[in-house]
């Protein structure tokens, strides 16, 4: 089912971003597999957590690492802290949006899948990047390092992840293909996993 005819992007189905998980051997595809599960759970704009062409362009501002705060029984952790992954639920602040709401902070819980969960995967973005030379409050989620050198994750990374690991599963047995995949397919698959899950629409409105 598609979810923007504009883009024509079909939208993907979690044990896409699943399998996609499986593949984490370098520090790319460890960042890769993190962002598509973080942006997955919050059905993100590519623009939101990725490098993307002209972004000077866009309203939307990336994802900093002070946006993204983790929070267990009720209290805040420091970023530095060992219960990261272990906690409840994180806050994603959206500090601009194209809709041109500012600072949005939407909530989620942590799941019991350890590959399928938000808060891991925010733990893992945040614990990588944090190791990084320099890196502080202000760093992208998209940040990477590569052969010792600061890059960004990009969505051109990101829709080739995607489309291997349609490839992997098989475009038959999804009945999805390749060239209908790219980044606006997590949103929508995130979108449609809110509604088919019975997530009321107000708060699917929110990110969508």
């Amino acid at each position: 089912m598609y979810l923007d005819k504009v883009q024509k992007q079909c939208c993907i189905p979690p044990c896409v971003i699943a399998k996609l998980t499986e593949v984490q051997i370098t520090e790319l595809q460890i960042a890769v597999s993190q962002l598509a599960v973080l942006s997955f759970f919050f059905a993100m704009r590519s623009c939101e957590y990725l490098k993307v062409p002209q972004a000077e362009k866009r309203r939307t501002d990336i994802l900093r690492l002070r946006n993204v705060r983790f929070v267990k029984n009720g209290k805040v952790l420091h970023h530095d802290s060992a219960l990261l992954h272990l906690s409840d639920c994180i806050a994603v602040t959206f500090e601009m949006q194209k809709k041109d709401e500012k600072s949005d902070t939407v909530h989620h819980k942590a799941t019991n899948n350890a590959n399928m969960c938000p808060v891991r995967a925010a733990a893992g973005i945040v614990r990588r990047i944090r190791n990084y030379k320099d890196s502080n409050d202000d760093t992208p989620i998209s940040s990477v390092s590569i052969r010792g050198r600061n890059s960004n994750v990009t969505s051109k990374q990101m829709t080739s992840a995607l489309q291997d690991t349609i490839r992997v599963i098989g475009e038959d047995v999804l009945n999805i293909k390749t060239s209908e995949v790219g980044t606006h397919s997590i949103r929508s698959g995130g979108a449609m996993s809110m509604i088919i899950g019975g997530c009321p629409v107000f708060l699917t409105d929110r990110r969508i």
